[in-house]
């Protein structure tokens, strides 16, 4: 190789070497202020996280002591204000999100129960017994959110702790290690038993869990089903509603585990178009499945088949729906019993209001056309006895609110969808 070739080639390499090398030192210098912005950004939200925590225990506090409705009201609601400021600042900290996931959800559900118990004192509702003490054990359990995170908080300006990286997981002498131990202390934290997301109410109250079928007694009760053949066991699920699965082809059979009902059949993809006896044959094989009066209550859960509410004392229960969809052959391809077997149960039905008296409490601009008794899924996942009316608002709209048939508060205020 001719010398100056090689000098032309080394020359290029040094230029290549020195160009990497300020490339490198740019990049660590750019990567250095993005880590002090984010310790500046995590010091910030953990300040914020202890304001609002503790604004979160003293409007709790002041709340359990109010005898005003209007004071108790706007108590909570500023608690539940500072629940979701504590949640903000919660997901701005650096550090496992499996750490904080934990403790947030307890922040949550502080927050919802204070707007749960706002809503009630500004309907003019007294809380009960239990609700009052649930509000005083979470004020003591919020307190001690904040007692204990204000000491971390002071451990990590005096500098004995740090803050993690993102996406660190925490190690000793670090703020996510001492918030795993927050966590792992709160297993006293109240239970919360409301018309909420956080409440702690059995996901599945219509199954006692007295007890199991057998797997043999399950297969027998699927073989059973329209159209099945030879089944294949694909064993127990697990979950609220633990179920047998069995297959025969593209077909599948799930059977609940306590009871051996009929949970739900997969046997192909329901069509938009139903068969003019497509109700008739709905109904003739959901009273022979479950038994009971059922009615049509509206489409499916999919949009494309049937849905129909067991009916008990005059009162629809559209809590405990039962679906069943059609294939493009006009045959039954689908059924969704899980609502009907998780929920449904011995309740008091019973109305303390009449409709007319419940016609009562509507708008003034509104027109009831119709009206029927139903326990409807309220918007925080519990039940609620309501008359619902169909209303006219005088302009050729249409809307149907529901009016609790037992304290006379609206429940619910929804389109009219034929």
């Amino acid at each position: 190789m001719k010398k100056p070739l090689v000098i032309g080639i080394f020359c290029a390499l040094g230029a290549v070497i020195i160009a990497l090398g300020v490339y490198a030192a740019s990049l660590d210098g750019r990567l250095e202020r993005a880590g002090y912005a984010a310790a500046a950004r995590g010091s910030a939200a953990a300040g914020e996280l202890a304001g609002a925590l503790a604004g979160l225990d003293e409007g709790l506090r002041a709340a359990s002591y109010s005898a005003d409705g209007a004071m108790r009201s706007y108590l909570c609601a500023r608690a539940a204000s500072d629940a979701a400021a504590a949640a903000a600042a919660m997901a701005a900290l650096p550090g496992s999100t499996q750490e904080l996931e934990a403790l947030a959800g307890y922040i949550n559900g502080a927050g919802d129960y204070a707007l749960y118990l706002s809503r009630r004192a500004a309907a003019g509702e007294e809380p009960s017994a239990g609700e009052a003490e649930t509000l005083k054990e979470l004020s003591e359990a919020v307190s001690g959110i904040s007692r204990d995170m204000g000491g971390a908080f002071a451990a990590l300006d005096s500098g004995e702790l740090r803050l993690d990286g993102y996406g660190e997981q925490p190690g000793e002498g670090t703020l996510g290690s001492a918030l795993a131990g927050l966590d792992a202390a709160l297993g006293d934290f109240p239970k919360l038993e409301y018309d909420g997301v956080y409440s702690a109410r059995d996901a599945a109250p219509g199954l006692s869990g007295a007890g199991q079928v057998s797997e043999a007694a399950a297969r027998e009760k699927a073989s059973a089903f329209p159209g099945v053949g030879k089944l294949v066991s694909r064993g127990l699920t697990g979950g609220d509603a633990p179920c047998y699965c069995f297959e025969d082809g593209d077909t599948r059979v799930y059977v609940d585990g306590e009871q051996g009902r009929i949970m739900a059949v997969e046997a192909g993809e329901p069509s938009g178009e139903l068969p003019v006896d497509a109700e008739e044959r709905s109904l003739e094989l959901v009273a022979e499945l479950y038994g009971g009066e059922f009615t049509r209550v509206g489409a499916g859960a999919t949009g494309s088949g049937l849905s129909f509410a067991p009916v008990e004392d005059g009162v629809q229960l559209l809590t405990d729906t039962v679906s069943v969809g059609f294939g493009g052959d006009g045959e039954i391809c689908s059924v969704d019993a899980s609502d009907y077997i998780m929920y449904n149960r011995e309740r008091d039905l019973s109305p303390e209001l009449t409709a007319q008296e419940a016609a009562g409490r509507l708008s003034a601009g509104l027109t009831p056309l119709g009206y029927r008794l139903a326990l409807l899924r309220t918007d925080g996942g519990g039940e609620a006895l309501c008359w619902s009316f169909l209303c006219s608002d005088g302009e050729g709209g249409r809307v149907t609110v529901s009016i609790d048939a037992k304290s006379g508060g609206e429940v619910k205020i929804e389109p009219y969808q034929s």
